[in-house]
């Protein structure tokens, strides 16, 4: 059979690795053609942004590039914005897109977009095939970039009348998968001059980011901080690399934190800052760690420097090479006594766990289901699930106050409401552990129908939905920071009923108002294989772990 462009795509995809390519239909039926002749499993969702979501969650969880498809100009526009969270998170997704045919450019084609510009702030590596023959080694440029050091979203417009051109036989296939790449060492003297800078601190802190995540390095880290006796905090990003037992670990900081792991980060005098950005998010406004404190940054990607804190040493590595040669510096011998600075971590620390578990027990005896009492329940399969979360309320309830029994198995929307639910199915399929979803009655609304997606291909996802008919976070702006000026019809939706929904769409649907119900729930769709939506009313008077309203009232968590 003649190569066709169409040909050369599918065969370059499946020469480096790619299994699954996630999509909307788009009219470019020489390339599904190919794409099934050459085995590649196409996952048709709901819409664009779930396509995009999908991959993100498989990439994201399989450690690998994942593809997905937009057509030309509304779909690649759609593409264009969901690739947001992917550039936030790091992660490694290609997207592919038609685009208007070169004969029909410049003359008021229909869905007609300059789009190969609206790429561009979303990707590290953007391109556009103006040949042909040009496709192939494009695209096999694209999935290299989307996994070289410091990953991140690609994107390859492709002209649509190309893909049933003839393609090109030379330099297509045979080249092999994508090619691994060197990680990046610190310089000794660097590492000599943090381990100092940290053993001379009268109140050292290791602040865990998710580039500890994605570079493997959890247990390095937790050894370390264990040898040197040292406290350490984590970022939600840094959230899966540090086990909730780790007995230095103090909470999560930044503006999503328990209020203890803020108030001892404060303190810190020397910071060394692994994976970080050193964002707003993390640091709350900038705020933690104190400017006065010695930051000593660690990222392998350099725009992470460019921060306000303007740190003192920047140690461009691997976060993983790095830690290999701290730990080599440091010995195996454990520090001596404990320092009363981590004493009084520790203290604080169980002391926080003490009122959380005050809290949860108060939560208990309500009417209405508190996020605390349903995290909870969820919390005794906390050793075999993956929990998948969206941004907001739901990203601080789970990332601040349920428990990492095993590194890398807590996934969260950087900044994308409605994420959750489609990324879980991408999740899903890269885990054989079950995926558990949380997201909220908000969230679940952007990309509903992908529970579809999730019955067509046997997906056996669990989706809790925490319904309080509202945006909570913007109810709780207006109620505690505008004086109570609250503007329902802003804020408020129509009581909706998800469980319903979710059998209309063809999966178990459930129904959880008080503690037995959500117990009995939680157990069927842990135990099914079959999609499963629990949908659980919450009461919205719930405060989450969130320093918004610090200047309002103290928080208790």
């Amino acid at each position: 059979m003649s190569q066709t462009v169409a040909t050369n795509i599918a065969h370059t995809l499946k020469e480096c690795g790619v299994e699954h390519f996630f999509m909307l239909t788009g009219g470019d039926q020489p390339l599904w053609i190919a794409l099934r002749d050459a085995g590649i499993r196409m996952i048709v969702a709901r819409s664009e942004p779930g396509a995009v979501y999908m991959a993100d969650g498989y990439a994201r969880a399989a450690d690998k590039v994942a593809v997905t498809y937009g057509q030309a100009g509304p779909g690649a526009a759609n593409v264009a914005a969901a690739l947001a969270d992917s550039y936030w998170a790091q992660s490694p997704v290609f997207a592919l897109t038609g685009a208007t045919a070169t004969n029909a450019v410049h003359v008021n084609e229909y869905q007609a977009l300059d789009q190969n510009t609206m790429f561009g702030p979303v990707t590290k590596w953007n391109g556009a095939a103006e040949e042909p023959g040009q496709v192939a080694p494009l695209l096999r440029q694209a999935l290299t970039a989307a996994v070289s050091p410091t990953r991140g979203p690609t994107h390859l417009d492709v002209p649509k009348n190309f893909f049933a051109m003839p393609g090109t036989s030379e330099g297509v296939e045979g080249k092999g998968p994508l090619p691994s790449f060197n990680v990046q060492s610190p310089h000794a003297s660097e590492v000599t001059a943090a381990l100092k800078a940290l053993r001379d601190a009268k109140r050292p802190m290791i602040l865990v980011g998710e580039g500890v995540r994605l570079s493997g390095a959890g247990e390095a880290v937790a050894r370390f901080a264990d040898l040197a006796g040292i406290p350490l905090v984590a970022t939600m990003g840094g959230k899966p690399a540090v086990l909730s037992a780790c007995a230095n670990f103090c909470g999560i900081v930044g503006r999503y934190s328990s209020v203890t792991a803020n108030r001892l980060m404060a303190q810190a005098d020397c910071v060394l800052a692994l994976g970080t950005r050193l964002g707003g998010l993390s640091t709350n406004g900038y705020s933690l760690p104190s400017r006065k404190a010695n930051v000593i940054q660690v990222d392998q990607d350099i725009t992470a420097f460019a921060n306000p804190y303007a740190p003192e040493s920047c140690i461009r590595a691997d976060i993983a090479a790095f830690m290999e040669t701290l730990l080599t510096a440091q010995g195996s011998a454990q520090q001596g006594e404990k320092s009363e600075w981590l004493g009084l971590c520790q203290r604080e620390s169980a002391a926080w766990l003490e009122r959380f578990a005050r809290h949860t027990a108060s939560a208990a005896s309500q009417a209405v289901l508190s996020p605390v009492s349903v995290l909870e329940e969820l919390s005794r399969y906390g050793s075999e699930i993956t929990v998948v979360a969206d941004t907001g309320y739901m990203a601080a309830w789970t990332g601040v106050l349920f428990p990492t029994l095993r590194y890398n198995s807590f996934f969260r929307a950087v900044g994308s409401l409605g994420w959750a639910l489609p990324a879980s199915l991408g999740v899903q399929m890269a885990r054989p552990e079950k995926v558990v979803c949380i997201t909220g009655d908000g969230g679940a609304g952007y990309h509903l129908a992908d529970i579809e997606t999730a019955v067509r291909y046997k997906i056996p996802v669990v989706i809790l939905v925490f319904n309080n008919n509202g945006l909570a976070f913007e109810y709780h702006e207006q109620k505690y920071r505008w004086n109570g000026n609250v503007v329902a019809e802003a804020n408020d939706f129509t009581a909706s009923d998800f469980a319903l929904a979710a059998k209309a769409l063809g999966a178990t649907g459930l129904r959880a108002t008080n503690r037995q119900e959500l117990s009995t729930a939680l157990a069927k769709g842990i135990a099914s294989d079959h999609p499963c939506v629990i949908d659980v009313v919450i009461d919205r008077e719930a405060f989450p772990p969130v320093t918004n309203f610090d200047a309002v009232f103290e928080r208790e968590l």
